[in-house]
């Protein structure tokens, strides 16, 4: 009603304010006022952005029977503004966001009744659409058909490494590291983020002989493991001895350190396994990480949390102390690990 009478008094309207009106009928779940103001809001000379169009389709979405407020938006803005590729792309990614990837895939085939090519970004949020909606089977059916069209080098990074980072998110590592494979063979390097996606998957469900394929192909590619494979690589050592059991069963990983080390990343594993006794100071284990993969909070929270397991207080303050030199800020789950040791040492006195 403000807003209104301020329209009446010829007040203009800032682009914040059509913002903040838009997200808070967002909040109220009221979809259909989100659009009418989108639609003022471009009236009025005002660009929504992206996130600004997925919120209101996301909203619209939740509401019953949201196809006709969908398809009623849509209308409007192609008949305020001439029809292209990145409008329809807005409603295919709100769709996907929303995850509605039968709006999606019917504004997808509308583009190519109405004589709209579909770009890369078109094809990337049908595949979203289609991952976010936990439609597997149909990711991957859109995905081959895509290949058939063209060689899977020519679909490009992007869309190759969102199958196989959305296959891994969807617990589907299997079908993941087929992609992976094929890839491979037609001598394609995914990228990290599909690696660490992959032997992240398959850790989630113990397969680790699986983990140990997937970072012996990363190694080959000639990349360095990176602090979250390395992270997941201790953390489930530390919980068994199934993945150093793998690695040896390998025998063939390509398990090299950094030159100025001399330790394989086969060694570090088997050592947080408890295959192999400690050399140095538990404070100092840091720098014989170092040697495989760099180093972030989480590795050295479960540094302390290791140290925290041999009641030696004054180990853990030690390095505490160095990850403070080092650079690196605490986060609440590093203070947490050191005020419940200092609980603990504090209570049996």
């Amino acid at each position: 009603m403000v807003h209104v009478e301020l329209k009446r008094l010829g007040k203009v309207t800032h682009w914040y304010t059509y913002f903040e009106l838009i997200g808070g009928f967002n909040r109220a779940n009221r979809g259909d006022m989100a659009a009418r103001l989108l639609i003022e809001m471009q009236e009025n000379g005002h660009r929504p952005t992206r996130k600004l169009y997925r919120a209101v389709i996301c909203c619209i979405c939740a509401m019953v029977n949201p196809e006709n407020q969908f398809f009623k938006l849509l209308e409007m803005q192609l008949s305020h503004q001439e029809p292209t590729c990145q409008l329809y792309n807005l409603f295919i990614d709100g769709a996907g966001h929303a995850k509605k990837p039968d709006l999606a895939r019917e504004v997808f085939e509308m583009m190519a009744r109405n004589g709209i090519e579909h770009n890369n970004d078109t094809k990337f949020f049908m595949m979203q659409s289609y991952l976010k909606g936990e439609r597997i089977a149909d990711a991957l059916k859109f995905y081959n058909d895509l290949c058939k069209k063209t060689e899977k080098g020519a679909l490009g990074r992007t869309l190759n490494n969102t199958m196989l980072v959305g296959l891994s998110k969807a617990n589907k590592p299997d079908l993941a590291l087929e992609v992976l494979r094929d890839l491979r063979e037609k001598g394609l390097i995914p990228s990290l983020e599909s690696y660490e996606g992959l032997v992240q998957s398959f850790c989630t469900v113990k397969n680790y002989d699986m983990v140990v394929e997937v970072v012996d192909d990363l190694l080959k590619t000639g990349r360095k493991v990176s602090s979250f494979i390395g992270n997941i690589l201790l953390l489930h050592s530390v919980r068994s001895r199934e993945l150093y059991q793998a690695w040896v069963r390998s025998g063939n990983v390509t398990t090299e350190a950094s030159p100025s080390g001399d330790l394989t990343l086969g060694e570090l594993i088997g050592l947080f396994s408890g295959v192999y006794k400690v050399s140095e100071p538990l404070e100092d284990l840091d720098e014989v990480i170092e040697q495989c993969f760099p180093l972030d909070n989480f590795t050295y929270n479960m540094l302390l949390r290791r140290l925290s397991m041999t009641n030696r207080l004054d180990s853990l303050i030690e390095l505490f102390n160095k990850i403070i030199k080092k650079g690196y800020q605490p986060n609440y789950r590093t203070y947490d690990i050191v005020i419940t040791e200092f609980v603990q040492a504090w209570e049996e006195k």
